[in-house]
Formats: C-alpha cells, sequence, structure tokens
C-alpha cells in the first residue's frame, strides 16, 4: 500500500509518473489531453528509457522539444508505443530523423514541425504511412536537394529557409490535397514545366527571394477559385507567355528584373480577376505596357505603386500619350 502510495504521489492521471518520465514533463490541457515536454533531455539514452516507462494512456497531442543542444538524432525506437498528434522541435541542434522513429504515431500525426534546427536529414519516404499528416513544416534548416513526395492527406508544405538549390517537376506530383506550398529563401534557381500542375485545392505557391530569372510556360497552372504566387524578390527578367496560369488571386512580382509587363502573360490573368504587385521593377514604359495605361479596368488591378525605371508611377502615365504613340 505505501508504494501504491507513493506512486500516486508523483503521478496525475492521465498522466504517467512524473518521477519515471524525467526531465520530461507532462502537461494536462483540458482535462484529458496530454502533451509530452522533452525540451530538457540531455541523451538518446534519457529519451530512450523514459519511453519505456509504463504510460497508462500513450496515446499524446504533442511531443515537443524546444531550445535543445543535446539531441542530435532522434533514432528508432526511442519514443516507445507512445502516439503523438504533433511533433513540434523548435531552436534545436537536431540533424538527423532516422526511418521509423514515429512508427507509433503512423495513424495519428496530423502535424510535423522541426522549425529552426541544424536538420540534414528526414525520412521522406516514409511520409506516405502518417495517413493523417496535413501539415509539414521543415523551416530554417540544413536541407539539401528537394525531396519527392507521396501523400494523400498533406496539404500544407514549409521548406522555406534550407539550400534546397532546386525541385523536380515530379516533387510535388503525388500530393493530390496540397493547399499551400511555400518555398522561400531555399535557392532555388529555376522551376521546371509540370512543377506547380495538377493540383486541384492548391491555392498558395510562395518561391520568394530565390534565385530564378527566367519562367518558362507551364510551371504554374492553378485551378482554385481564389489564390496567391509570390515570385517576389527573384531576379524575373522574362516571363513566357502560359508560365502563370490560374491565378485569380493575388500575384507578387515585386523587387525583380522585369523590364515589361507582357500583354501576353498579365492580360489573360487580369482577365481571371487576377491582382498584382510590381513595384522595384526596371520597367521601360514603352508600347509594351500600352495595354494596361489604357484601360482603366485592367490598371486597376495593379495595386501599388510601381514606377517605370525613370520613377514615374504606371498609374500616372497618360493614357492619350499611350494612344498617340502605340496604337495610330
Amino acid at each position: 500500500m505505501a508504494t501504491e502510495n507513493k506512486d500516486q504521489d508523483h503521478r496525475e492521471l492521465p498522466c504517467p509518473s512524473a518521477v519515471d518520465i524525467y526531465p520530461c514533463v507532462c502537461i494536462i490541457i483540458g482535462g484529458s489531453t496530454m502533451d509530452m515536454d522533452c525540451s530538457a533531455v540531455t541523451s538518446n539514452s534519457d529519451l530512450a528509457r523514459i519511453f519505456s516507462s509504463v504510460f497508462p494512456f500513450p496515446d499524446f497531442e504533442s511531443l515537443i522539444i524546444n531550445n535543445n543542444h543535446y539531441l542530435i538524432t532522434l533514432r528508432e525506437g526511442d519514443l516507445g508505443q507512445v502516439t503523438f498528434k504533433r511533433v513540434i522541435i523548435t531552436s534545436s541542434s537536431l540533424e538527423i530523423v532516422e526511418s521509423n522513429t514515429f512508427l507509433s504515431s503512423h495513424g495519428t500525426l496530423t502535424d510535423m514541425e522541426i522549425v529552426t534546427t541544424n536538420l540534414l536529414s528526414f525520412p521522406f519516404s516514409e511520409i506516405p504511412l502518417f495517413t493523417q499528416l496535413t501539415t509539414l513544416n521543415l523551416q530554417n534548416n540544413e536541407l539539401t536537394g528537394f525531396p519527392v513526395l507521396a501523400s494523400m492527406s498533406l496539404q500544407y508544405l514549409y521548406l522555406d529557409i534550407n539550400p534546397l538549390g532546386w525541385i523536380a517537376p515530379t516533387s510535388l506530383g503525388n500530393l493530390p490535397s496540397l493547399v499551400g506550398v511555400y518555398l522561400s529563401f531555399a535557392e532555388i534557381t529555376q522551376i521546371f514545366p509540370g512543377t506547380f500542375t495538377g493540383h486541384p485545392m492548391l491555392t498558395e505557391v510562395s518561391l520568394s527571394y530565390n534565385g530564378l530569372q527566367d519562367l518558362e510556360a507551364g510551371i504554374i497552372n492553378l485551378q482554385t477559385l481564389y489564390n496567391s504566387v509570390h515570385l517576389d524578390g527573384n531576379a524575373i527578367s522574362y516571363i513566357a507567355e502560359g508560365a502563370l496560369v490560374g491565378i485569380r488571386g493575388s500575384l507578387y512580382v515585386n523587387d525583380n528584373q522585369l523590364t515589361e509587363l507582357a500583354e501576353g502573360v498579365f492580360r489573360p490573368l487580369i482577365q481571371e480577376g487576377m491582382d498584382f504587385y510590381a513595384r522595384n521593377n526596371p520597367l521601360t514604359c514603352g508600347c509594351d505596357i500600352a495595354w494596361l495605361v489604357v484601360n482603366p479596368t485592367y490598371k486597376s488591378h495593379l495595386k501599388d505603386d510601381a514606377t517605370c525605371s525613370d520613377g514615374e508611377r504606371v498609374t500616372d502615365l497618360n493614357p492619350s500619350l499611350y494612344l498617340e504613340l502605340c496604337y495610330s
């Protein structure tokens, strides 16, 4: 009886014994939901010991590891039979996640967040086994080379601030539920035709602040009613006709090297309802822009103070001058 009382002194159901899981901490949320915070763990053997303890209720909401500089690898088996819906690892020194590290969570995990670590290796081939996964956030890590992904459930993919370097046209082809893909600051210098096509639910594509220069035909074709594409902060000087199709929300091409707003590129998008942002481009504002200047409806879709290379705002250009010089 004394042993039982001692154990009860250190356990608040549904959590396991606080002594057994130390230095991890079980946090009860709303009476029955549990988070496991293992930020203070100092070794893999410590982690393995903790998760080999008795868990009267093994299903957790979240695994939290924050500001941990001891765990370099998350190993297969170290998390035992416990399941999680969310994994949140931030501001840590983690470099490797081994295959099957989250084996017990294949059917429960909805959100995987490993952000601002030293992550070099992640088991992308295991993603199809996470049947409930909707969000994969691996921002601000050291991942190189874009993986070929497959998932029936994944909706949001964040790989910003990784030295990816490239993305294959097949990388996203097996993600039918994809809603948003975020690849800013990823050192991507080229997008191949077909990369962002065939996704019936895709509403946001972010490729800001990469090294893009030329956009070939067929790289982005969206099917949703309202969407946005972020291409700001690149070095884009040429956009082929048909490169951007189906953008019915917002297009950001500001802070690039465009010298013209080609009618064959922008007019079809405006006619579908797109608004666009184009400031900080060296626009020559010749007859190539006349189609926009002389049509107040079209011009109303330019939503920022884009200027010509001489500093004059596009919205201030004289339509009569363009009618006389470009259409007579």
